[in-house]
């Protein structure tokens, strides 16, 4: 029997997929996973998560945080707890480097194969923060690259920067799926008189959302809405008073929903000062919106500027001119949109990302 383990990033749970709209879209990858797999495992940190069972597909089964409530104890425990498992499971498996050590430790003591994916590098994010802190996700990545029989990351570039910081070869390309036939335009979009403008997304301060609502602070014809939550909501709805501005902000939204909310929208934006290989950027590519976003690293490698979409800089002299040229020109908007729904379907329907990474556990099984 095939069995794949996955370790939960570190802290999150089911309750968080549910909570921030992501449950049914992993749910959809990992019913997909199935057809290689014969029974899934998800250790999570979820002292609650058993009651979400119900929602999953048969033969993937929950393994909730017990024994231990402290989160970092109980990681550094998991491959003792969940032995049993463990040790009938063909390939462990990681979503993110933070928490792979518990991964890690469990290929060791038991000796499995460990497929290391991360949706970014965590520490190409740390110019300039914390020695110690970077010191330390220096060595966290150096061990799980080191130990994992191959690793996935989402963009050349990452692959690149990995390959010579830590000396490995095992590392292959492959970017978020997105689920086209979900994901698609709605051609029945409802006409408005203002330019409905929409970001999805966490309310942290990489997405530099204070520059996007100064770059339209003096924009009376855009209607802002944000999906998302985190701790500059506070900030942004501070901002939205002093400039008076048309915005609305959805904490929520189910993935399942969320094709809905872009098909809302006229231009997708996301000006953000990093990103992995941002999977909002992609969903809204995928419903033939439009995007601006950031000319950064894991944007500029999906994004050729005024091809698939437009590129711009961080500051809020560029945000504010690349919405007005979008905004005033139709033909590109058109355009970029028709092409970005294009490109999307070329290089990243889920379809083919899954079987790509499916492939990979076949031949490295052998």
């Amino acid at each position: 029997m095939k069995i794949l383990t996955l370790f939960f990033t570190y802290g999150a749970s089911i309750e968080d997929w549910t909570k921030n709209g992501s449950l049914d879209r992993e749910i959809n990858i990992y019913s997909r996973f199935l057809q290689h797999f014969d029974r899934i495992y998800f250790i999570t940190y979820g002292k609650n998560d058993l009651k979400y069972a119900s929602l999953m597909p048969e033969n993937v089964i929950i393994l909730p945080q017990k024994t231990v409530k402290n989160n970092l104890l109980y990681s550094l425990l998991i491959p003792f707890i969940y032995k049993k498992e463990i040790t009938e499971s063909s390939w462990l498996k990681t979503n993110q480097m933070l928490g792979s050590w518990s991964a890690v430790l469990a290929k060791l003591f038991f000796q499995k194969k460990l497929a290391l994916r991360t949706g970014y590098t965590e520490s190409l994010t740390f110019a300039g923060k914390n020695f110690l802190k970077r010191k330390l996700t220096d060595i966290i990545e150096f061990i799980a690259y080191k130990s994992a029989d191959f690793s996935i990351v989402t963009s050349q570039s990452q692959k690149e920067y990995i390959t010579q910081k830590y000396n490995v070869k095992k590392i292959h390309v492959i970017p978020n799926g997105i689920d086209i036939e979900t994901f698609k335009p709605n051609e029945k979009k409802e006409a408005s008189e203002k330019i409905k403008l929409l970001f999805v997304g966490r309310l942290h301060e990489e997405k530099n959302l204070p520059n996007l609502l100064k770059a339209v602070k003096d924009s009376k014809n855009i209607k802002l809405k944000i999906v998302g939550k985190g701790e500059l909501k506070d900030e942004i709805l501070k901002l939205k008073d002093k400039y008076s501005l048309d915005l609305e902000i959805i904490e929520s939204v189910p993935n399942s929903k969320l094709p809905e909310i872009y098909n809302w929208a006229d231009i997708y934006i996301q000006p953000s000062l990093y990103e992995g290989n941002p999977k909002t950027i992609l969903e809204a590519m995928s419903c033939g919106l439009p995007v601006i976003a950031s000319n950064v690293e894991g944007i500029n490698s999906v994004i050729k500027n005024h091809e698939n979409g437009c590129l711009c800089e961080i500051n809020i002299k560029s945000i504010k001119n690349s919405i007005s040229e979008i905004i005033e020109n139709k033909t590109l908007r058109e355009t970029i949109g028709n092409k970005a729904r294009s490109f999307i379907e070329e290089n990243y329907d889920l379809k083919k990302t899954i079987k790509n990474e499916l492939t990979l556990y076949h031949n490295s099984s052998k």
